[in-house]
């Protein structure tokens, strides 16, 4: 009933699904409902796409269609309906969006509002996460990657990501999964779910001016813990902890004074 069907044309899905090939007025035997209802009841299910009709016998008998099959099919009309919403929508005079902070309620809010985000990333994505988040949204981030956004994941074990600069620390010790996620500096997600992910224990979205502050604090994050690794690392010289702190500063530091000031004192030779 959740996609779309009426109580007794859900019934009349899973008659035709138990019993292939049966005609209406034995699923209406089956059911125990009156014909006329139940034939009505399949006449909607075939304009759904839910069942098939069979016209070629003297019985138009009825197959049911995979439920999978059903949703995909469901899915890619929402998208198609989407897109003419939208471009009809783009006639319409609409102020600039406030810069709210808005709050989630779901974890599945949470999942397709990140991959929306990544999608449309132009310029930069930062990621700081537990594993199961940055699993699940992989596949996104390295598809971000392919197409020229700088990447950084900020995870807590080393991920095998192509096109992405991953940084992997020690946990958190909290017990939940966070994502904190922002893209081009200027829209931001931050939640924490249970640890299988099927709760939503807090979240936000916005586009306000706390982005860019946000986006240097968990930058700045990501690039402290790798030193800070390299550092308890044994064998691993000034030299080469500056180099590398030198690389992210210039991939990842912001432009300003202070990034300046900074690559000057990092390419000074050693003393």
């Amino acid at each position: 009933m959740e996609i779309g069907l009426s109580g007794l044309e859900a019934e009349a899905y899973l008659a035709v699904l138990a019993e292939p090939d049966s005609t209406g007025y034995r699923i209406s035997q089956v059911l125990g409902k009156p014909a006329p209802n139940t034939y009505k009841a399949l006449d909607s299910l075939v304009n759904k796409g839910a069942i098939l009709a069979d016209e070629g016998s003297r019985s138009r008998t009825f197959t049911a269609v995979p439920i999978r099959e059903q949703v995909l099919r469901k899915n890619r009309r929402l998208d198609m309906l989407a897109d003419e919403i939208e471009r009809g929508l783009e006639r319409i005079h609409r102020p600039k969006s406030e810069d709210g902070v808005y709050k989630l309620s779901t974890v599945h809010q949470v999942m397709v509002r990140a991959e929306r985000m990544i999608e449309n990333a132009r310029d930069t994505l930062i990621a700081d996460a537990d594993n199961l988040p940055l699993k699940k949204l992989s596949d996104n981030f390295l598809s971000a990657a392919e197409r020229g956004v700088r990447v950084l994941l900020h995870g807590r074990e080393t991920m095998n990501m192509p096109g992405c600069e991953f940084i992997s620390s020690v946990t958190e010790g909290w017990q939940g999964d966070m994502l904190v996620l922002i893209a081009d500096s200027s829209e931001y997600l931050i939640a924490f779910m249970s640890e299988d992910m099927r709760s939503l224990i807090q979240g936000v979205w916005s586009r306000n001016f706390l982005a860019p502050c946000i986006y240097r604090g968990y930058m700045i994050k990501a690039l402290f813990y790798r030193i800070s690794m390299m550092v308890g690392e044994d064998g691993n010289s000034l030299k080469e902890i500056r180099t590398e702190l030198l690389r992210l500063w210039d991939s990842w530091g912001y432009d300003d004074s202070g990034k300046e000031a900074l690559e000057q004192v990092l390419r000074k030779p050693d003393n």
